[in-house]
């Protein structure tokens, strides 16, 4: 009987969905010329994405320029993190950060990151949404647990703190 719902398991994540996408947004107080700074350098993109908190033990290395295209984040942690890389690949000035997305541990993985600025009369918009297909083992993860719920709270918190530093002395 174990093996037939362990067999059913497997059975049934190999048949959900490989495609991901998860977005949230967040109304800031700010024009984009002063978010966007923020999104466009890997490391002031550390000062708000929520990963040094959830993960104090990540170490984290900067190369490439520090703006735009070419700017790269590589990370290595023996917790949540694991190990990866994150490379600016599209920057459109006070519009448009993509981002590249390669985990290696705990498990391979490739996703593209987006963050968008759309600018309104009471300040901008920010999306972050990211893109990509989950592996045969992530897939079986999300059987037990929701990956919309779990990251998506990651980007609600790290565009908390985006709002917080950008509209701190933004008036």
């Amino acid at each position: 009987v174990f093996g037939f719902a362990i067999l059913g398991l497997l059975i049934y994540a190999g048949f959900k969905s490989p495609d991901m996408f998860i977005a949230r947004e967040v109304l800031i107080h700010a024009t984009p010329e002063k978010i966007f700074p923020y999104v466009n350098n890997s490391k002031k993109s550390f000062e708000w994405m929520p990963w040094m908190t959830e993960d104090p033990g990540i170490s984290i290395q900067f190369s490439g320029p520090s703006d735009g295209v070419g700017s790269v984040a590589s990370w290595e942690s023996k917790a949540q993190m694991g190990v990866g890389r994150a490379e600016i690949v599209e920057s459109v000035e006070n519009k448009l950060v993509k981002t590249e997305l390669n985990y290696v541990k705990p498990m391979e993985m490739a996703q593209t990151a987006e963050l968008s600025l759309t600018p309104t009369s009471e300040g901008t918009i920010v999306r972050w949404s990211v893109k990509g297909q989950k592996s045969f083992v992530f897939r079986l993860m999300c059987i037990f647990a929701n990956a919309d719920k779990m990251i998506g709270a990651s980007f609600e918190k790290g565009l908390s703190l985006l709002k917080s530093l950008s509209e701190d002395g933004a008036k």
